[in-house]
């Protein structure tokens, strides 16, 4: 178990970081269909990922 954290598969981490920066990607994207910014929503959703998206969905349209 303590060797996945210590020595982890590259492949692996490509695909998680990847996925990571999609779910970034789609914060941004939900959050410029409501009416809000889309770098700073890119920024929020790639740095906070699972949680940004979800605030960005929850977020009320501007529109």
């Amino acid at each position: 178990m303590i060797e996945i954290l210590t020595n982890p598969d590259p492949n692996t981490v490509f695909w998680l970081m990847l996925l990571h920066c999609i779910i970034g990607l789609s914060a941004g994207i939900v959050a410029d269909i409501k009416g809000y910014s889309f770098p700073l929503w890119l920024g929020i959703g790639t740095v906070a990922g699972t949680f940004g998206l979800i605030a960005s969905l929850t977020l009320k349209n501007q529109n």
